[in-house]
């Protein structure tokens, strides 16, 4: 299913730079587009696994809000701190298990095995799912939903990744309807929570 996003204001600058190519690079680096509105077509059909080895495809953004968030388990600082932060938002706002979706989608599938996710994950939350599979099939869906992600070699021949650091608030159709931006203060990222859930 296509999914469409129409926002106004700073959401809808954030949406243009990923139409256009650009993203966040981890936290920084921000492109700004001058802009009041912008439509830019987000997700696409696809088959993956998510983290307790289970086939997931976008049906799982539909029928309930949710959470969409892009990035890997060796990530240094902003993955442990967006999951921290999401698993504190919807405990504060006390949302029931069942009432809205959360996901993580690895952008690092080479090394995030399902295994792998579920070691990360688990102990942290009990509500966000890990989102994994064959590297091209992962990255074609990053790429559907205009993320940046690019790999920076750190020596010895392993690497980290830059990657775009935003949350995507989507309703129960899978359509974004807001975005929460990695350090947003809680509050303001828990209202756009609660309104998506009514």
């Amino acid at each position: 299913m296509t999914r469409w996003i129409t926002l106004a204001g700073g959401a809808a600058v954030a949406l243009i730079a990923l139409g256009a190519g650009f993203a966040l690079r981890e936290v920084t680096d921000a492109r700004t587009v001058p802009a009041a509105t912008a439509a830019v077509e987000l997700g696409a059909p696809f088959e993956l696994t998510d983290h307790d080895g289970n086939t997931i495809t976008e049906a799982a953004f539909e029928g309930r809000p949710s959470l969409l968030f892009f990035g890997f388990t060796r990530c240094p600082e902003v993955c442990p701190t967006t999951v921290y932060d999401m698993e504190t938002w919807l405990t504060e706002l006390d949302v029931p298990q069942d009432a809205l979706g959360a996901y993580f989608v690895t952008v690092d599938p080479e090394r995030d095995t399902p295994e792998f996710l579920a070691d990360y994950l688990e102990p942290q939350s009990d509500r966000i799912l890990g989102i994994t599979g064959a590297p091209e099939a992962v990255w074609d869906m990053a790429r559907s939903w205009k993320v940046y992600w690019q790999k920076r070699p750190v020596g010895g021949g392993d690497y980290t990744l830059d990657h775009y650091a935003s949350v995507f608030v989507l309703d129960e159709t899978g359509a974004v309807v807001d975005l929460i931006a990695y350090g947003e203060d809680a509050e303001t990222a828990k209202a756009k929570i609660a309104r998506v859930l009514g």
